[in-house]
């Protein structure tokens, strides 16, 4: 067999971009640190003190959530004259909302948390959380999700994922734990270690339930290999409390999804919004919609998904190309027609961002051919990839600024999400039409020819 040759040239450049790549990001992290360091007391932008505190409720058997019994009787019933008067929209600018809202089986993972210091506890959770992140997006990278690349391409994906990554370390969010989790189920899925793969994303549904979605489509695709073991991670850990402690558990879950049937923003000011496809019809078109409206919304799209993703497979999509695309859509979903989505949560799209950006400019339309017609699109398409990008780092960029909630709240973050998904569908259905056209032409190129014979005389 023939080695390929590489230039010491080139070769020395591939490992200087490594360098610098792994410089940028120490220095990141250590940017990231010392700034938890320096404002170690409760600093406002960061969530690692709602972790902490949680997990200290936990082992103290304090409750983990406020409920409205717990206020004095002047301030519930004030309290509840503005809930009544809002109707099904609520009012979040009350310390009710404002702490712990995620599932009483995640404040089991945080206790370990409670019991380091507070500056050395900021700086380990980020280091954990760049871990993970990264972690994820490495393995995907080994295992050639969602297509096999040479080590030397490997470090443009951690230069293109920095500004979300960099932001949700910075404010200590648990999202970077998110997408390495869900970056793993995927990768886990393609080396058929199913079980991990459901542990993985049982991780992130007990966080945050809705990544609950990129399972139901593993389940939809795998059923078999996947669904029984996703079920029986999910029983396990959300009976695991009960377990535990099952003589609070009840009263728990009840504060839990109270606290969930209540929570929304749009009654407070429109900067105080969530970063979610409500935001972008409200500055494009002054449309309020209605929590139903919203909920339909929801279920159109995730229908959608669902039928691309079954036609993808239908189509003879290899895995690795597969689950990537559903976990691009997923994403997609979790964060631009998701719920309670901040400007950190955007970080589960950056991975398929820079996937998609990266195959955009190594396989242009005129491989379509050579590459068995899966080009990803031509000049639209790097356009379209470009502006999501730059408008992701306008938004992060304008959070330095006193006035960067005024500014994000005109919605960047929604639009860039529209366009990355307009741009997945738009792309998967040119990918399902002409994967079905070559199995067209295959079939009638393969089948054998049909004999005819001469009619025989009268």
């Amino acid at each position: 067999m023939k080695r390929l040759h590489i230039e010491p040239s080139t070769r020395n450049l591939g490992e200087f971009f490594w360098r610098a790549v792994l410089v940028g990001w120490c220095i990141a992290l250590v940017a990231v640190c010392a700034r938890a360091t320096l404002q170690s007391k409760r600093h406002k932008h960061s969530g690692y003190f709602v972790y902490v505190d949680a997990g200290r409720a936990w082992r103290t058997g304090a409750h983990l959530y406020t409920a409205l019994d717990d206020l004095p009787p002047a301030e519930r019933a004030e309290l509840a004259r503005k809930i009544q008067s809002a109707g099904e929209w609520q009012v979040r600018d009350n310390a009710i909302w404002g702490g712990y809202r995620y599932s009483p089986t995640a404040a089991i993972l945080f206790v370990p948390l409670s019991y380091v210091p507070g500056a050395v506890g900021e700086i380990a959770w980020r280091i954990f959380l760049a871990a993970a992140g990264l972690g994820g997006l490495y393995w995907c990278a080994r295992v050639g999700v969602p297509r096999p690349l040479a080590r030397r391409d490997w470090p443009i994906f951690w230069l293109l994922v920095m500004w979300a990554y960099v932001g949700c370390l910075n404010n200590g969010q648990s999202s970077a734990l998110l997408i390495g989790c869900l970056l793993g189920a995927a990768a886990a899925c393609c080396t058929d270690r199913w079980m991990l793969a459901a542990a993985l994303v049982t991780i992130p549904t007990v966080l945050k339930l809705y990544p609950v979605s990129y399972g139901l489509l593993l389940v939809l695709l795998f059923p078999r290999q996947f669904g029984w073991r996703f079920a029986a991670c999910l029983v396990f850990a959300f009976a695991l409390p009960f377990i535990l402690r099952p003589h609070a558990m009840v009263e728990e879950h009840r504060r839990w999804l109270w606290h969930l049937v209540n929570d929304a923003k749009t009654a407070v000011p429109v900067t105080s919004w969530d970063q979610d496809v409500r935001l972008l019809l409200y500055r494009l078109f002054r449309v309020t919609l209605s929590m139903h409206a919203f909920l339909a919304i929801q279920l159109v799209t995730g229908a959608l998904i669902a039928l691309v993703c079954l036609a993808g497979q239908r189509a003879g999509w290899p895995r690795r190309m597969l689950v990537a695309r559903a976990l691009g859509l997923a994403t997609c979903w979790m964060t631009t027609f998701g719920m309670a989505t901040e400007p950190s949560t955007y970080i589960l799209v950056a991975p398929t961002l820079a996937w998609s950006l990266w195959e955009c400019w190594t396989r242009p339309t005129r491989c379509a051919e050579t590459h068995g017609g899966r080009s990803p699109g031509g000049a639209i398409s790097r356009v379209i990839l470009v502006a999501a990008y730059l408008l992701f780092v306008m938004a992060y960029v304008f959070l330095w600024f006193p006035w960067g909630r005024i500014a994000n709240s005109y919605a960047p973050e929604p639009l860039a999400g529209v366009l990355i998904f307009g741009y997945l569908l738009a792309r998967s259905g040119r990918e399902i039409r002409r994967s079905l056209a070559n199995a067209v032409s295959s079939h009638s190129r393969t089948s054998p020819s049909v004999l005819t014979f001469p009619a025989p005389p009268s």
